[in-house]
């Protein structure tokens, strides 16, 4: 019985690790924590179940939302700039910039940048279709908040070239974030103080 409870622990804080940030010495000690408190876990289980139920990715940036035409609150506020797209590796650092009241324009959310190492097939499919945002929305103006890692420049790059002919200023970040950074975990004031003063490419 010992040996089935502790299997159930294990399983937990498995599932734990797939959370960026998390190692396996921690996600045990929360999955612990879980079955020491039934009450608690049966509520994040509610809560749980509610998030799968009801968010979804937003059809035109890859955010989250939960309307139920598929648009988040950004993309449908009238009152942000619609001649701006901030391309972002993650809804981490849209919501960091969001935070930050440094943009007023709309967003889209990579989801990663290109690696030589690793399927990121998703990411072409995902910059093909910024590419056709930036032509049928007549943007002025595409803003890269990536990682200043090899893989960041090559992403910067490959949009850049998906982008060339089109009468769109390409810009990214640069100040404050150092070589080889990977933007998650750079801070919200840094990041803030990079994206007022980015540069065209």
């Amino acid at each position: 019985m010992q040996k089935l409870e502790l299997d159930e622990i294990d399983r937990v804080a498995t599932y734990l690790t797939k959370i960026p940030g998390i190692g396996f010495k921690s996600a045990k000690r929360y999955a612990i924590w879980l079955g020491e408190h039934k009450t608690e876990t049966s509520r994040l289980t509610e809560a749980l179940k509610s998030l799968i139920e009801n968010v979804t990715t937003c059809r035109k940036c890859f955010n989250l939302t939960t309307s139920k035409d598929g648009l988040c609150e950004i993309c449908k506020n009238p009152e942000r700039d619609a001649s701006t797209i901030c391309v972002v590796q993650s809804i981490e650092n849209l919501v960091e910039i969001e935070q930050s009241n440094v943009y007023n324009g709309l967003y889209f959310v990579l989801g990663g940048v290109i690696s030589p190492l690793y399927n990121t097939e998703h990411i072409i499919k995902r910059i093909e279709y910024l590419k056709r945002r930036v032509k049928e929305e007549h943007i002025r103006e595409v803003i890269l908040v990536l990682s200043s890692t090899t893989e960041g420049d090559l992403t910067v790059h490959y949009i850049k070239e998906t982008l060339k002919g089109s009468d769109v200023k390409i810009s990214k970040v640069a100040s404050g974030i150092p070589v080889g950074t990977d933007i998650n975990y750079v801070d919200k004031r840094t990041l803030a103080e990079a994206l007022r003063s980015r540069v065209y490419i």
